[in-house]
């Protein structure tokens, strides 16, 4: 059987089992952790390709001997990111205890004149954004990585890699961003028309309810896929190794990261962001896509590739 070929098997076995399992009872508000599994049974956003071999080399006192393995590309769902206005009312239903309302951290929604960050502008929209470990990874992905064909994931299942309301100072107060060069700098990157990446807090200036809670949930990947950022998280990071290349920190110019929409609506794919280029339309191509309730969630599939290791030494590679 070759490697495409099981591919394509394992993906119906698991949409169905995963489907069974996944009951449909639950707060039109909200979602489970068993949907989240479901959507991940996602063949277009695994983007699965052979791209090349890789040589490894294993010497001992009486010569040396060599062997190949395939080198593959394929993304994984790392995490899920979930954008919600209301402090405490996250829509994942086994993980709103996560983030509670604490004294720092209350309230959500549109800005009001009474916010002690001083923005009053109507247009001003606040976030909160929980990124937590794909459950997937430990399961489903985690079984297909043993099998030789598919590179390992660095994320943890269920690992709260940033929770918003826990950073207060950073997410809405935009400390210490506030005080970098990429904040004040008119040349920064944006994410289309959504907005500008830095400050990386709550509070967008956007009146577009879908781009606003995107921006924010984009905003806390940028963050948590990088070290040293004297935030209150835990950097999802993972070093590269003989026959392992993991993708680089989200950014605005690389196509390393993909968004599949869980909640409210479920994506049968993953799509780079902005999804769509409407600087030029009168028409809202996110209208499909918008919340009742603001409240939204992604799963992050992130681009990696790698080799099985056959050997001492890596001594030669071949394919991007």
């Amino acid at each position: 059987m070759n490697i495409m070929t099981l591919c394509s098997a394992f993906a119906p076995m698991l949409a169905l089992t995963l489907t069974v399992m996944a009951t449909p009872v639950k707060a039109s508000s909200e979602f489970n952790t068993l949907e989240v599994l479901s959507s991940s049974v996602c063949p277009s956003c695994l983007d699965y390709q052979v791209i090349g071999a890789c040589v490894w080399m294993t010497c001992t006192p009486v010569g040396c001997d060599t062997e190949t393995s395939i080198k593959v590309k394929h993304r994984l769902p790392d995490v899920v990111v979930v954008s919600y206005p209301d402090t405490g009312e996250s829509p994942w239903q086994e993980l709103k205890w996560l983030s509670p309302t604490t004294s720092l951290s209350e309230g959500g929604g549109q800005s009001r004149p009474s916010t002690v960050q001083g923005m009053n502008n109507p247009n001003t929209k606040f976030n909160n954004v929980d990124v937590i470990g794909h459950p997937g990874i430990d399961t489903i992905y985690g079984m297909l990585g043993s099998l030789g064909y598919f590179v390992d994931s660095p994320t943890t299942s269920m690992m709260p890699y940033y929770l918003s309301s826990l950073d207060s100072l950073g997410w809405r107060h935009n400390l210490p961003d506030l005080l970098t060069l990429d904040t004040w700098n008119p040349m920064s990157d944006s994410l289309g028309t959504f907005g500008p990446v830095f400050p990386r807090g709550g509070f967008v200036l956007q009146p577009h309810p879908f781009k606003a809670a995107a921006l924010a949930a984009f905003r806390a990947m940028h963050l948590v896929t990088r070290r040293g950022e004297s935030r209150l998280y835990q950097p999802l990071v993972a070093n590269q190794r003989m026959g392992f290349w993991p993708p680089k920190g989200v950014d605005v110019d690389n196509d390393e990261t993909a968004f599949q929409m869980i909640y409210p609506h479920k994506q049968d794919d993953a799509y780079l962001w902005p999804e769509f280029d409407d600087s030029t339309t009168t028409t809202d191509p996110y209208a499909a896509l918008r919340s009742d309730n603001d409240n939204y969630a992604w799963a992050v599939w992130r681009m990696y590739k790698g080799c099985e290791r056959k050997g001492a030494m890596l001594v030669a590679h071949f394919g991007e």
